[in-house]
């Protein structure tokens, strides 16, 4: 296993993303969950190889750290394709963020961090898995509150969604939290007691707080659905930005 096996990888499913959302924009349905699975399957892979390669599992380099994430969202599309109370043609927006989040990998690196005594420790493990499964779920969330936007307004349907896409933001933020811990106990160890106030810690309280609007909007702001998905998909939608400037 090599870079190369990586990076066809990649490029493979890549375009069975590019399949889904032109399946998608057909209005041919059935097929998708098949291609949804492949996806799946082949980024899964691409955190197996990563591991054999390098040693590790992703850390921060964004060819494979958003592979990763990838595969957490495109398992969630698939799982939830399948709730039988929601029309799955609804539910399917996640794959046009997948789709975008490979065409974003096309501008990076294609490269994997050198191994590294410390990315075998659990509590580091723990830092970046945790923060990169957090941005999946968020992403996860901002997919269902679009299908909010940009559907009809049943009002059964957007009541489900939405309530769908708050548990994401709170669990998204309760991984992020974990994450945070482990992270802390590794500067522990590393650079001892004092608090250092840096720009990563800056951002991280900042990503946390932003994870907590969605669930603290007064409702005096959100009369209605559509205004409560833009609201609670806007600070999701800041903290990828944060994720990906920062990383």
């Amino acid at each position: 296993m090599t870079l190369q096996n990586l990076i066809i990888i990649y490029f493979v499913t890549l375009t069975l993303a590019a399949l889904n959302v032109a399946l998608l924009i057909l209005k041919k349905y059935k097929l998708i969950n098949t291609v949804g699975i492949a996806i799946a399957v082949l980024s899964g892979a691409s955190i197996i190889i990563t591991r054999i390669v390098s040693g590790h599992l992703p850390v921060y380099e964004k060819f494979v750290t958003l592979q990763n994430v990838v595969f957490y969202i495109s398992v969630l599309g698939v799982i939830f394709n399948r709730t039988p109370n929601v029309r799955s043609k609804n539910i399917n927006s996640v794959w046009y963020f997948v789709f975008i989040l490979l065409l974003y990998i096309l501008t990076q690196k294609y490269a994997i961090n050198s191994n590294y005594y410390m990315y075998n420790k659990y509590y580091v493990i723990i830092f970046f898995q945790f923060r990169i499964t957090a941005i999946a779920m968020f992403l996860f969330a901002m997919a269902n509150y679009a299908s909010v936007l940009f559907t009809d307004t049943d009002i059964e349907y957007s009541k489900t969604i939405m309530h769908r896409a708050r548990n994401f933001i709170l669990l998204g933020a309760i991984f992020y939290l974990l994450g945070e811990f482990s992270g802390s106990y590794w500067c522990f160890l590393w650079w001892g007691d004092p608090w250092h106030w840096s720009k990563g810690f800056f951002l991280a309280s900042a990503m946390f707080l932003l994870s907590m609007i969605s669930s603290h909007i007064p409702a005096k702001y959100i009369n209605t659905t559509r205004k409560k998905a833009i609201y609670s998909l806007l600070p999701s939608l800041v903290i990828f930005v944060i994720y990906l400037v920062s990383h």
